[in-house]
């Protein structure tokens, strides 16, 4: 939720963000996330304003985690001062309070944020931004440095060139148990670890676009660092195990992607291309005094995650026009990885290919009925190197064809399709590994919505699907399938609503069916479970205003399986939806 408003020379900001996830496992949890922000200013001139802002942010988790309950408040003043109107500088101090692992800590927040907009010098427009804060709550300390900058050109009517550069680098401190010699040994009852992260990236795009030819291309290119730094402030030397030592991380990163694109009445076509190489290096950081022997063993543990790799994507989409009623949409997708590890110890050297393509044909028969056919499919290959590895090879193909129609009047609208579609993964040794088996898994699937509008008041939705699955082990050599497991899937929603205005009041039913099979020596289906559930449901929608809109779903379910066991759940789903 956003809110702001304005009264002459004072302003205000209100933000609120509630997130809570509830986890169904053995055990349930509950995760809860509340951002809370309030800020708001009076402006004295054109050039100064002061004002308060008030930040807090908790973090909630019902699981036993080293870090389960967090907590910042921030309580700040700052002036927002305007020299001229392409620059704003905001420096900014208060109090803050940070808690951790029920330790709370209390000190000062300052700092200064700039923000440069669209300043013109000769045929560049430079704009950017900066910030520089501090969190001192001692023993920990928390700091922030981010600083960016663009540079735009346009080297003539049809050509625009933007640099930009940016740095970036969070220090946070955060607590974890400590082992009861080191509390004893330094007096403390939490340990601190410190994570340090920079960042620094160099960009460039160039953009080129003729009207006369309908043609343009896009170019970028950008080199990336980063180095992620930890630090453990209480170590005994006595104590030190291979676990004890701290790592660093360093990354290092280059993309490269064009986009050509031609466009005229009847026809549309993208060629895209992008190629990236990444390598990242993982090493520990030595303790003076500990044992060497515990450093080499950890030093071999972490060069296990080096690791190098090359990506290539080309892709191409096209949209033509036949007629006034026909419409021809093809894509193309290719994907090579190549993926390296430098250590001997590791056995992930891999290559993946990956190929798709679709066609889809588009048909307006007259005001009422659209159809459209479709056919699709995809071929995955991936390759290990080593032959520790190399079970997993495999082949993944896939194929889909799909049809369905669409009818449009005053009072209906309904849409049907069905669709077939196979894969099929085949292993290159599975005569040497029996744990690895091909397999094939085809389905036929029919869908169904439809909207029945009776009078203003009255309506109907209808919703449904059938799906037939059958999963079998397969041989690509003779293209011959063993059938193991064969699934039935039916859902079939419809509902009633009374329409008042805003607001739509539903009432319906939902069913759903799951049942599985097993095959006998005769090849003969044999039902293996069944899931059965239906019961009663509400649908309420209302639109509060252009912006609010709140939608209720429910449903009690009853319900049975093969063994006629019976259970009753209720479920409930609240969603609302606010639109800035």
């Amino acid at each position: 939720m956003s809110y702001s408003q304005s009264y002459g020379n004072y302003s205000f900001l209100l933000n609120e963000n509630f997130r809570s996830t509830v986890i169904k496992a053995n055990q349930n949890s509950i995760k809860d996330e509340n951002y809370f922000t309030f800020s708001n200013q009076y402006s004295f001139t054109n050039y100064l304003a002061l004002g308060l802002l008030l930040n807090n942010n908790t973090f909630s988790d019902d699981r036993r985690l080293s870090i389960n309950k967090t907590s910042v408040l921030h309580g700040e003043v700052f002036a927002n001062i305007t020299p001229f109107p392409e620059l704003q500088i905001v420096p900014f101090g208060g109090i803050s309070q940070n808690q951790q692992v029920a330790v709370l800590d209390k000190g000062t927040v300052y700092g200064s944020e700039a923000f440069l907009s669209e300043l013109k010098l000769d045929d560049f427009s430079f704009s950017g931004s900066a910030k520089f804060q501090n969190e001192d709550i001692s023993p920990r300390k928390n700091t922030l440095r981010n600083f960016k900058l663009d540079l735009s050109s346009s080297i003539d009517q049809n050509i625009f060139n933007n640099l930009s550069f940016q740095y970036f680098e969070q220090r946070r401190d955060f607590y974890f148990e400590s082992d009861s010699i080191t509390s004893n040994a330094f007096s403390i009852t939490n340990n601190i670890q410190s994570r340090t992260e920079d960042q620094l990236q160099l960009q460039n795009r160039l953009l080129y676009f003729s009207p006369l030819n309908n043609f343009s291309i896009d170019i970028n290119g950008r080199l990336f660092w980063r180095n992620i730094d930890r630090d453990t402030r209480y170590v005994l030397v006595e104590r030190v195990t291979q676990s004890s030592f701290d790592t660093k991380i360093e990354e290092f990163k280059i993309d490269f992607s064009s986009i050509a694109s031609y466009r005229t009445s009847d026809f549309e076509g993208i060629f895209r291309l992008a190629y990236s190489e990444k390598e990242e290096k993982h090493s520990p950081k030595p303790i003076a005094g500990a044992n060497p022997i515990f450093f080499n063993e950890r030093e071999k543990t972490e060069s296990q995650k080096n690791n190098s790799a090359k990506l290539i994507t080309l892709s191409f989409q096209s949209n033509y026009l036949l007629s006034a009623r026909d419409n021809l949409t093809l894509s193309l997708f290719h994907r090579k990885l190549v993926y390296d590890t430098p250590s001997d110890l590791n056995f992930d050297d891999r290559d993946e290919l990956l190929t798709t393509a679709r066609l889809r044909y588009l048909r307006n028969i007259n005001y009422f009925f659209d159809i459209f056919l479709n056919v699709e499919g995809s071929i995955k290959k991936i390759v290990y190197i080593f032959a520790e590895r190399s079970s997993n090879n495999n082949v993944k193909r896939f194929i889909k064809f799909s049809s369905g129609v669409t009818y449009k009047s005053k009072n209906i609208v309904s849409s049907n399709s069905a669709e077939v579609s196979a894969n099929y993964t085949v292993y290159d040794f599975e005569e040497l590994n029996p744990n690895f088996k091909s397999f094939s898994f085809r389905q036929l699937a029919f869908r169904d919505s439809t909207v029945i509008i009776f009078s203003q008041k009255i309506k109907s939705e209808i919703q449904g699907f059938l799906k037939l699955s059958e999963q079998g082990d397969f041989r690509w050599s003779n293209f011959s399938n063993q059938p193991v497991r064969f699934l039935s899937e039916v859902y079939f929603e419809p509902k009633l609503f009374y329409v008042l205005g805003q607001l739509q009041l539903g009432i319906g039913l939902r069913y759903f069916d799951l049942s599985t099979y097993n095959y006998d020596s005769n090849n003969e289906k044999v039902l293996a479970t069944n899931y059965r559930s239906i019961g009663p449901l509400t649908d309420i929608r209302l639109i509060m205003n252009e912006k609010l809109r709140l939608k209720i779903y429910g449903y009690y379910e009853f319900i049975s399986t093969e063994k006629a066991f019976t259970n009753e759940q209720a479920n409930l789903n609240i969603q609302l939806e606010w639109i800035l």
